[in-house]
């Protein structure tokens, strides 16, 4: 009896505010029931009588039952006031302090969700809202903050651990379609790279299909982000120092690659996410490249089925193999032709819409 007695009052205490209106409810209930039963009166008509105890307007109270019961309605409705008041207070103040909206959960399909946070995140969200893409996303951050990390329109934010199924749940991880997982280079973390595999593991066995790019700081953990199913894997190790070599040997690079990488700035790289026109079926890249310098397009890049030779060349050399089991091929020699299913890599000022 004891132990049961400690369950009602634990639950009552974690369920506070949905006991109070339940009581006031109740309480509400029992007033009509008594001034119907007294006065002999029907449901509307002890709605209008108990009505006038919400607007103040009592007069002369007595002692029968049915003023007692208008008296507790007037009660019951200064009680129920009360706890609006409070609960919307109480929004507003968290609104403030947390310099934001923090949701619960998101009802979006085709989003980004950022999960983690560093110093570079705030950039990363700039690019994505830049005027340069047109294919625009709803962007989800889910990272453990008390505050909002980044207040924008376009920006939600989910108060939780990425590495958590509810939590990864909640920022709707089965209709996302791509995931962003920051490596913690702020310090906190004792081992970011083992929190962001734990990140990527709890994401693609809730939902394979999500593009998964991922931050890590060792490339040799790099094998680990494979097994684990990451689709995009950025060593900042291996890209600091390739970039630091290519920038020694030949001076700009290091200027040309982050103006390649910023967008909103200059000239950008972008995939063509749309089937390539029926007219570059079977032309070169050469003439392809052609057709579109007017556009201020440059054309570079491939991306095609995974052959070892494709129209009689041989790429085994040449081929960067991509997660989907599809090939990457840049500056194809001129004798490559264009297949059906092929995907275009382009440079230029902003996405395009057509080619």
């Amino acid at each position: 009896m004891r132990n049961l007695l400690y369950l009602i009052l634990r639950r009552v205490r974690r369920n506070l505010l949905r006991v109070l209106l339940l009581f006031i409810l109740i309480v509400y209930l029992s007033c009509l029931i008594t001034v119907m039963l007294y006065k002999k009166t029907s449901l509307p008509s002890a709605l209008m009588f108990l009505l006038p105890a919400f607007l103040g307007e009592l007069q002369d109270l007595n002692t029968d039952l049915a003023e007692i019961a208008r008296l507790v309605a007037l009660a019951n409705y200064v009680l129920f006031l009360s706890i609006i008041v409070t609960k919307i207070s109480e929004k507003i103040i968290n609104l403030a302090l947390s310099g934001g909206v923090t949701l619960n959960k998101v009802n979006y399909k085709g989003h980004i969700m950022i999960c983690g946070w560093n110093y570079q995140a705030p950039k990363i969200i700039e690019s994505l809202l830049s005027s340069d893409i047109h294919s625009k996303k709803q962007i989800v951050i889910l990272a453990d903050f008390e505050r909002v990390p980044y207040n924008s329109d376009r920006v939600d934010f989910i108060k939780g651990f990425p590495w958590k199924n509810e939590d990864l749940i909640r920022a709707g991880v089965f209709t996302a379609d791509i995931a962003l997982v920051l490596s913690d280079i702020n310090g906190k973390s004792s081992n970011p790279d083992a929190d962001a595999l734990l990140t990527v593991l709890a994401i693609e066995r809730l939902n394979k299909s999500v593009y998964t790019c991922v931050q890590i700081l060792s490339s040799e953990n790099k094998i680990h982000f494979e097994n684990a199913g990451a689709d995009e894997i950025i060593c900042l190790d291996e890209l600091g120092s390739n970039l630091l070599i290519s920038s020694s040997l030949n001076p700009g690079i290091s200027k040309l690659v982050s103006s390649l990488l910023i967008f909103g700035e200059g000239t950008e790289i972008y995939k063509y996410k749309k089937p390539i026109p029926e007219r570059f079926i079977n032309k070169s890249l050469s003439e392809i490249a052609k057709s579109l310098i007017d556009k201020d397009v440059i054309a570079f890049a491939i991306e095609t089925e995974k052959d070892e030779h494709i129209n009689g060349i041989d790429f085994k050399q040449e081929l960067l193999s991509l997660p989907n089991g599809r090939a990457l091929i840049i500056n194809p020699p001129k004798d490559y032709r264009f297949r059906k299913g092929d995907s275009l890599f382009i440079m230029c000022k902003e996405e395009p819409e057509e080619l």
